[in-house]
């Protein structure tokens, strides 16, 4: 090697030496920049004819574990789901009040209690039947300040979703030009600083949604769902959320876009297909996956919990039990039932024995006066271990009786056999028989009726007895927001004592009667609070239903911030792990430099021996 070749040598020894100082300059620079990770340069021998004659400069690279990186945007999207679920349940839980808290919901439902207590015992007194009508009222508006803050969470969770999904939109435009950048500069360039940036709106991405990242051409990032929907390739798709607004307990999500009442998510490709991702459930985690829980699940569990206090408070001072009356035995046996003040969602009861196969089953015949809601579903009763079928009365008596026997079976008979009279017999076999036969109905009168009071009763535009019915959608549902107090008890509170004309002024058979009924009677709801809607029934009183929903609200609350700690802890272990490799280290970076300072010191020499060394010549 001569002088010359060795100038060269020593050149690029420089030259790759000043790289190195301007990476590490940069990595120290960056050290606590979001998003950015330590770059490294590679380096070759320059080989020529089997000879050394200096160094290479590769490509800028970056320190990244792409299987970390997944696990932690994985993460990610579980923290911000459980973080979004924390914040909406703590608000929840303060609704409801603390246990035993002035405004609490149980203490205003042992306020009621006390207020009827205090009726029974001194029912003549007019302050005594006032101060119970406004206890009354207490509970009612109670319920319908619960069922409108509940409904405004929801409606919060709308306008979640809404600016959710521009957020999404608008970091895959970002992403995707990026990606576009990187494209054009692969190749040609580093593109580890432009990855970067595309990383970090990824990793913001997968707080809205949990994501599958695979690489693409050119050093380009495909994005799909977890679900294994595509959300970008080149260039990306447009999500869209058709936002409702203010929202109902009747805003619902459904399959069928002429049913649905809420906002869905759907992706929009390049050549106008649609796919609706709530519907497909490919969206698992994430702050969306958080957002439609809580409104299509979570919240509106709340609701139905409120909705199920309500009906209970409202059936169980209204319901009326009705006996069927067994009737003479001729070719069958069975019973008469009474069913003028049978009602729309009212049930009729029917126990029946296969005495030769050994079987008891109970039916619950619901009437309906809307054919379009049938066949019911068997949760359309509390009883888990009955059959529900949905009877449609608005056909006439005559033609209920035709549809009850086809419901029963061929060895069971119903008929009319006056009006308002059912007559339901077996078929006069000893194999067969029909053993009870009863209903449950809602009394509407205040008085003329006995002592069974409707206190409560729905206003939905209009004053309605609460039945339970299905008709045009079901009364159920948002009962919580229009139950009121009965406007002819507000209006005349004595009718609390006065059951008809005759009633004494001091009688306390009606007080009592709402007292036992309010406080002490076992009502079975369809379902406890937190459990399954078909097949975890909860029978006990109003006051310890009332109590089951604050323990579960107040559970819930705590048990989610306890995984919003655990899920913190875990996402903190991940993104240790990966900061440990990838974050700039500047004390690593300041040892590299003494050896960068060595290296460029060692090559400016190899040059000065070399500048001697000319000189020495020159002067031969």
């Amino acid at each position: 090697m001569g002088l010359a070749a060795s100038i060269s040598t020593a050149l690029t020894g420089i030259t790759a030496t000043q790289a190195r100082i301007d990476l590490v300059a940069r990595n120290i620079s960056n050290a606590s920049t979001d998003g950015y990770t330590r770059k490294t340069l590679t380096t070759e021998a320059n080989v020529a004819g089997g000879n050394v004659i200096g160094v290479l400069l590769g490509d800028v690279g970056r320190v990244v574990d792409t299987f970390l990186q997944q696990q932690l945007r994985t993460e990610i999207a579980a923290q911000s789901n459980v973080g979004v679920r924390s914040d909406f349940l703590s608000q929840v839980d303060q609704l409801f009040g603390e246990p035993g808290g002035a405004t609490g919901l149980d203490t205003i439902i042992n306020g009621f209690t006390n207020s009827l207590q205090n009726l029974s015992t001194t029912p003549d007194q007019v302050s005594v039947q006032q101060a119970t009508v406004a206890s009354a009222s207490v509970i009612a508006g109670q319920l319908n300040q619960l069922s409108q803050d509940v409904q405004s969470l929801r409606t919060q969770t709308e306008a979640g979703l809404a600016a959710a999904v521009q957020e999404a939109n608008s970091l895959l435009q970002s992403i995707a030009s990026l990606n576009q950048d990187i494209a054009i500069a692969f190749g040609g360039g580093s593109v580890a600083d432009l990855q970067d940036q595309r990383d970090l709106r990824i990793d913001q991405l997968s707080q809205l949604l949990d994501i599958r990242v695979a690489e693409g051409d050119r050093g380009t990032a495909k994005i799909f769902t977890n679900g294994g929907d595509l959300l970008l390739d080149g260039a990306p798709v447009t999500l869209n959320f058709d936002s409702r607004g203010t929202l109902s307990a009747n805003s619902q999500y459904n399959i069928d876009p002429l049913q649905r009442s809420v906002g869905t998510l759907t992706i929009v490709d390049s050549n106008g297909g649609t796919v609706d991702l709530f519907a497909s459930g490919t969206v698992r985690s994430g702050a969306i996956a958080a957002y439609r829980d809580l409104r299509d699940n979570i919240l509106s569990e709340v609701q139905n919990e409120l909705d199920q206090l309500a009906q209970g408070i409202a059936q169980s001072l209204s319901n009326v039990p009705v006996a069927g009356t067994a009737v003479a035995p001729g070719p069958g046996a069975g019973f008469d039932l009474d069913v003028s003040g049978l009602q729309s969602g009212n049930p009729i009861t029917v126990t029946l024995t296969d005495i030769g196969g050994g079987t008891t089953q109970t039916i619950t015949l619901i009437r309906v006066d809307d054919a379009s809601v049938l066949p019911l579903p068997n949760s359309a009763s509390a009883n888990p271990n009955d059959t529900v079928v949905g009877i449609d009365f608005s056909g006439g008596l005559a033609a209920a009786a035709t549809a009850i026997s086809a419901a029963l079976g061929a060895n069971v008979t119903a008929t009319s056999p006056s009006a308002n009279t059912i007559r339901i017999v077996d078929d006069g076999t000893s194999a067969f028989s029909v053993d009870a036969v009863s209903s449950v109905v809602t009394a509407t009168q205040t008085t003329g009726g006995g002592v069974v009071l409707p206190l409560f009763v729905d206003v939905n535009g209009a004053q309605t007895a609460y039945t339970g019915s299905f008709d045009n959608g079901g009364q159920l549902r948002g009962f919580a927001g229009r139950i009121a107090v009965n406007a002819n008890v507000l209006n005349d509170p004595s009718l609390l004592v006065a059951f008809d004309t005759n009633t004494a002024s001091g009688d306390p058979a009606r007080p009592n009667d709402l007292l036992t009924r309010f406080s002490e009677s076992s009502f079975q709801f369809s379902s406890r609070p937190g459990g399954p809607e078909i097949g975890s029934p909860f029978s006990g009183t109003i006051a310890a239903y009332t109590r089951d929903i604050i323990s579960f609200q107040a559970g819930q609350a705590e048990l989610v911030v306890r995984e919003k700690a655990s899920q913190e802890i875990v996402t903190g272990t991940i993104q240790a792990r990966i900061d440990s490799s990838t974050k700039v280290n500047v004390d690593v970076e300041v040892a590299q430099l003494v050896v960068l300072q060595n290296s460029f010191a060692a090559n400016a020499r190899v040059l000065s021996v070399i500048q001697e060394l000319i000189d020495i010549l020159l002067r031969v």
